[in-house]
């Protein structure tokens, strides 16, 4: 069984993504107005600040209720799973990726309930604007696909005996 010191990692990494998506998120309402960037509208890219009362691409917009129940779901779930990979696979790729998505879903869960909506200001061409938080979560997510993909053991599958 491991030490608890490399379970405190994953504790400390959470924490550290959840201050960082705070910090950058407050630095954004304290300096800017709702709909300013910086550099300019027509960057590619800029500081946007926006407000989002949905999920990816704006989706169930308005249902700020909804939308908290969800998260408080989704978190309970990713933090049951990042507790059975802790527990039983103790990959580091695999339990690093959970933790990011369950610190990026908190960061959003607490605009939620604060505000009614999530703070966005991350601003790339034409694609919609995002935070630090769902960074966390897209990381999380592509993560896990390389574990999947590239780093989780490969088990051959049964063979079925054929009827004689």
């Amino acid at each position: 069984m491991r030490s608890k010191p490399v379970f405190i990692i994953y504790i400390v990494m959470f924490l550290v993504l959840l201050r960082v998506d705070r910090v950058t998120k407050n630095l954004v309402m304290q300096n800017m107005q709702v709909g300013d960037a910086y550099p300019s509208q027509d960057s590619f890219f800029a500081i946007r600040y926006t407000l989002n009362t949905g999920v990816s691409f704006s989706m169930f917009e308005g249902q700020t209720e909804m939308l908290i129940v969800l998260h408080i779901i989704l978190i309970i779930l990713v933090t049951a799973a990042c507790v059975f990979t802790y527990i039983k696979m103790k990959h580091p790729v695999l339990q690093t990726a959970l933790c990011w998505i369950v610190a990026g879903g908190a960061g959003n869960l607490m605009d939620r309930v604060s505000y009614g909506h999530v703070i966005d200001f991350i601003s790339v061409g034409s694609f919609p604007v995002w935070n630090f938080a769902d960074m966390c979560v897209v990381g999380g997510c592509i993560l896990i696909a390389i574990f999947l993909l590239k780093l989780h053991p490969k088990q051959e599958p049964e063979e079925i005996p054929a009827d004689e």
